[in-house]
């Protein structure tokens, strides 16, 4: 099931079909990224038509999207080798041997009570 959802881009007004698993707020924070980013490449560059401004937008986008993923990729490997290190620790542990016994006259008193 959708519903309907009216947002302003760059003062034009769009109508959306948003399928229920989507929420709204997310949604409306997606578009007010998305139109950042149309406002910041049209401020480098006033004289484009309007499929440029798009497609330059998405490029910028999508090469930030790249970037995450790159740096993701770059963490996760590190999280990797963090993990085999102390897998490795913990194989190296000594292993507890029992219970340490006391010898029956250490269980004594000292002062003979």
């Amino acid at each position: 099931m959708t519903r309907k959802i009216d947002v302003k881009i760059l003062g034009r007004s769009f109508s959306f079909d948003l399928p229920e698993e989507i929420n709204p707020d997310t949604f409306m924070e997606i578009v007010q990224y998305v139109e950042d980013k149309v406002r910041s490449v049209r401020g480098h560059s006033i004289d484009l038509d309007s499929f440029r401004l798009g497609l330059l937008t998405s490029l910028n986008i999508a090469e930030e999207l790249f970037s995450l993923r790159k740096e993701n990729d770059g963490l996760r490997e590190i999280l990797l080798k963090i993990d085999s290190v102390l897998s490795g620790l913990d194989e190296k542990k000594p292993e507890k041997r029992g219970k340490t016994s006391v010898s029956p006259a250490m269980r004594t008193h000292p002062l003979g009570k």
